[in-house]
Parts: C-alpha cells; structure tokens; sequence
C-alpha cells in the first residue's frame, strides 16, 4: 500500500435531493422494520477477558474470510451502526459491533476513551482471532473511538511481531477525532497514538467538518510514524452525520448507505494493500 498524498471521493456520483411524499416514508419504514429492522439486531456473543471484563458483542455473522470489529460507544447505542453492521454481513463480511466503553461502566466523555485498559484491546482481538484463526481482522472506528482502534492495533503488533500483518489488516476510521483539544485557530494536537502507529489505515473523512482541513496534516503525522495512510472524501457530509440531532435530507439519505460507505473503505483498505 502506497502513501497517498491526495484525497478522492468514495462517492461516484453527487446525491440529488427530491420531495419525497409521506407514504413513501411509511412504507420505507414498514420495509426496514420487516427486513433491516429485524437483521439490525444480530445476535449477541459473550467475550470474556482474562481480566474478567466481559463484553457484549453484536455479532452479524457471515461465511467470508474477513471479520470486521465495529468499535463504538461514543454515542452509546447507535441503530444506523447496527444496520450497517447487518448490511456489512448480507455481502460476505462478519462484523462485531463492540461498544468499548459500557463493560468499564464509563460515562460518554471524550476523557473515558483513555481509561480502556491497553491490554483487555489486545485480549478483545486474540479472542476475535481465536474464533476465525483463518480470519483477517479489520477495525472499524468512527470519531473518538479511532484513537483506541489505533491502540488495538498496536498492541497487536507488539504481540505478534512480524506476524501481525498477516493477521490484521489494518483500520478504517470514519471521521476520526484524534486530537487531544482543538483551540480555535490553533493546529490540532493528536494523541500520542497518531505518533505511535504503523499499520494500513483508510480515512473515511467529511467534507463539511473541521477534520477535512486538517486531513493532510494528520495523514502526514501517521505516516510519519510509520502507517500507510489513504483518505477517502465524503462529499457534503459533516462528523457524526448518522446520528445527529440536526440530522439533514442529505445525511439522513446516505445514513442508509452506511454499510455500503464502510465495505469500500474496508476494499479500498484491502485492495492498496495488494491482499486478497
């Protein structure tokens, strides 16, 4: 996988918006409900740690040769993840949705994401290995769950060594939030992470948030550090944008498309790294 200096769109066409009438939305809903809505649940896995953490894990099951582990907990439950999962596995890629901060009982603040014990990741993903050894590992994280995905991996590394590759094939982070405290009208200062990593990673980066124009930058600090980095645009979209409150017609329209987003990263991921 090269270094990519340059930024594309994972979007091939612009989203045109149309009105859309009130019956449409009912049998939209009526069809999710009967389909999506049903599948969306998955089928919950118990993983327990050597430390004794338990977690629970939302596990859409598929018959391909990669396993996805959707890491979340940001947000606390989030539905549109949980479909995206399910969508994910409907086209050959199992994907685990573990929320990383309720087995530590930790509140949703940005501060709780350092308190996830290094060591618990590292036995969260031999455990996921353990079950498909002839698996390869994706992580997938978006916002500040991007910092412990990265740790997860590390601590892989230093596990498997020369191994490790073989194994894992690296990361999408989908609107990452790596800095520690963004001053306005200062540059962002990462996680030690950013300085710490090497391994594949795909951005999954919105155009309408502040992460878009530091994007270069943060592309070369990973890289700096060893990582092979490619960023991907999405067009018109801003951080969070599943799952906001002020959620528009557009994000509200491509929040359907959430699995289809992430199965692009993950080939995009998979194909710069020349594997099959």
């Amino acid at each position: 996988m090269q270094p990519h200096r340059s930024s594309s769109s994972i979007f091939r066409a612009p989203y045109r918006s149309r009105p859309v009438a009130f019956w449409w939305y009912l049998l939209a809903a009526l069809a999710w409900f009967v389909s999506g809505g049903v599948r969306a649940e998955g089928v919950t896995q118990r993983i327990v740690l050597p430390s004794g953490t338990e977690f629970g894990v939302s596990r859409h099951a598929a018959d391909g040769d990669v396993l996805a582990l959707w890491f979340t907990g940001q947000f606390g439950r989030v539905e549109e993840e949980h479909r995206a999962a399910a969508d994910m596995a409907a086209r050959g890629v199992e994907t685990w949705v573990v929320d990383l901060l309720a087995p530590y009982f930790l509140p949703l603040l940005p501060s709780s994401w350092a308190l996830v014990p290094d060591r618990d990741l590292g036995d969260l993903l031999d455990a996921a290995h353990r079950q498909y050894p002839g698996r390869r590992i994706v992580l997938v994280a978006p916002g500040r769950a991007a910092a412990i995905a990265l740790r997860a991996a590390m601590q892989w590394r230093l596990r498997h060594g020369a191994e490790a590759g073989d194994r894992l094939a690296g990361t999408v982070l989908m609107f990452p939030l790596l800095y520690q405290e963004l001053v306005p009208g200062e540059e962002p200062s990462y996680d030690p992470i950013v300085h710490q990593s090497r391994g594949d990673i795909v951005i999954l980066q919105p155009t309408s948030s502040a992460g878009f124009w530091w994007r270069e930058r943060l592309q070369s600090h990973l890289q700096a550090a060893g990582s092979r980095v490619r960023v991907e645009l999405l067009p018109g979209l801003r951080d969070g944008f599943y799952r906001r409150a002020d959620i528009n017609e557009r994000e509200l329209a491509v929040a359907r498309e959430l699995g289809d987003i992430t199965l692009r990263g993950l080939h995009a991921l998979l194909e710069s790294g020349q594997r099959p």
